[in-house]
């Protein structure tokens, strides 16, 4: 044995550990345990709701070494999970690293190339999830993995036969036991504080309940944001019958549609496009409830216990799991879900859902968490 440790997951290698003292006869030894690599990129909201996992993991293999490698722009959400030994984002020199060195697991949770084929490429005894084929198609890793797989080429199963959510299927897919285990989302004391300022400058009393709107939505699928008009008609109905106020959130790239609601709804509060993800998590962990498609926010209501409506249009609403804190507005049209990323129908999914149906569950909402 050398007189250092490098399976100790204090050593640094290219400088002293925290210690700063010799490896040799160190009671601070603490080894690296089952090192797993996630291969978690894509979109946030997805990465968000992965990380049940992380509890469930530590405690299936205690003194575990996690890595956890994203694309830069979820690094923030993850940062301050203290589940996550080593977080890197997906870039030249992670790749170089990784290449490098040997897991004792590897879980690729993405189906796209960029993940897959890191996965592939890694070193491991044990893969779960998704690898790159020798012929340049997704397959599974694994056979607990077959489930997720098939759940991408049937759409009979996708659409109309599963009803299992996402978090449920992951953790089959890792072979870890699924009892609802939470979101993992940490909100710095910083961020939470320059929310407060955002909400009192935009005129919320100390104390005051307000609903949020989330308007917008990504555009990876067709109709996942709902009508303007319907956000319009849901805040006469929340100031009128509730004596609530609401309070339109949205990302830099919802402006536009933040401000086509705005002018239908000119008392809206607006406390702006946040500059983080963590800020716009603090705000929406501010509102009584909140309304959403599904996207981002909707997740960040989960992880931060916010109650809410979740409106959906071409995605699947059995796969959200709102850990009894919320309802699904589903809308009643036969060719609901379908995941099309363009749609020209008329009436869409979108026009399907009526105000009166979410004014409705989010009243049931707000009564349930009175």
């Amino acid at each position: 044995m050398p007189p250092y440790r490098p399976d100790c997951r204090h050593f640094e290698g290219d400088r002293p550990c925290r210690f700063r003292r010799p490896c040799e006869g160190c009671p601070h030894f603490a080894p690296l345990g089952l090192r797993v690599l996630i291969v978690k990129l894509a979109a946030r909201g997805d990465v968000l709701r992965t990380t049940p996992l992380l509890p469930a993991l530590k405690q299936a293999h205690p003194g575990s070494h996690v890595t956890w490698v994203t694309r830069p722009e979820s690094i923030e959400m993850l940062a301050g999970l203290e589940e996550i030994d080593r977080l890197l984002p997906l870039d030249v020199d992670a790749l170089a690293r990784l290449g490098a060195e040997r897991f004792d697991e590897v879980w690729c949770l993405d189906k796209e190339p960029a993940a897959t084929g890191l996965a592939t490429r890694v070193a491991a005894d044990v893969k779960r999830g998704f690898l790159l084929g020798p012929h340049g198609n997704l397959v599974p890793a694994n056979d607990d993995a077959d489930y997720a797989f098939r759940l991408g080429i049937d759409d009979a199963l996708k659409f109309r036969g599963n009803r299992r959510s996402h978090q449920e299927i992951l953790f089959e897919t890792v072979g870890l036991p699924w009892r609802r285990q939470p979101y993992r989302l940490e909100v710095p004391t910083a961020s939470a504080r320059r929310a407060r300022e955002r909400w009192a400058d935009g005129g919320l009393a100390p104390g005051e309940r307000v609903v949020g709107f989330n308007v917008g939505a990504g555009e990876g699928f067709a109709h996942k944001d709902w009508r303007v008009e319907g956000f319009a008609e849901l805040a006469d109905r929340v100031r009128s019958e509730l004596g609530l106020r609401v309070a339109l959130l949205g990302g830099p790239d919802d402006r536009p549609r933040v401000d086509a609601v705005a002018k239908r709804v000119p008392d809206a509060l607006d406390p702006g496009a946040a500059p983080s993800i963590l800020e716009f998590a603090a705000l929406v962990e501010g509102c009584a409830a909140v309304v959403s498609g599904d996207t981002l926010a909707m997740h960040l209501a989960l992880a931060r216990g916010v109650p809410v409506v979740a409106i959906f249009g071409s995605t699947c609403p059995q796969e959200i799991e709102l850990y009894g804190r919320g309802e699904r507005v589903v809308p009643a049209i036969a060719c609901h879900p379908c995941y099309r990323r363009r749609c020209d129908l008329d009436p869409s999914c979108a026009d399907a859902v009526s105000a009166e149906q979410v004014f409705s569950a989010l009243l049931r909402v707000l009564e349930a968490t009175a």
